[in-house]
């Protein structure tokens, strides 16, 4: 009768720590020292749900925000946006040029899986224009 007590209070200790420890998973900004983010939700994307936030207040609006599916910054300098594919050990893949703005498409290992953009698989992009830069993963979605 007690082990069947210890089993069973054991067992919905388990099965509290496997709904707590997915939601404290992920809950650090993926790019640092940005003027601004952006977050995406729900789909991997143009269609997906934009939630724009300040600096100050980027970690604790992405912690509300559910089912994140990727996530941009911007910089004042384009060094800052270079800085974190290097951080993550991107690799370039391609650029093109449009409207004023370079684009750099790369692959990290130590991102999620990405988009397929020309038969490449894409998990970081940087755009950079005249006055500033912007970095996402897996791609900037909503324009910059």
């Amino acid at each position: 009768m007690f082990a069947k007590r210890i089993a069973g209070l054991i067992c919905a200790l388990l099965c509290m720590a496997a709904l707590i420890v997915p939601q404290l998973e992920d809950r650090t900004l993926l790019f640092e020292g940005a003027l601004s983010y952006t977050f995406y939700s729900l789909r991997q994307n143009s269609n997906a749900q934009i939630t724009v936030s300040d600096a100050e207040h980027a970690l604790s609006v992405r912690c509300g925000i559910q089912n994140i599916t990727g996530e941009s910054a911007v910089y004042a300098d384009a060094a800052d946006a270079f800085f974190q594919a290097e951080k993550y050990g991107a690799e370039l893949l391609f650029t093109e040029k449009a409207a004023g703005v370079t684009n750099y498409y790369y692959r990290s290992a130590r991102l999620p899986d990405g988009v397929a953009l020309f038969g490449k698989q894409v998990n970081l992009h940087i755009a950079v224009r005249e006055g500033g830069a912007c970095v996402g993963s897996p791609l900037i979605f909503g324009g910059f």
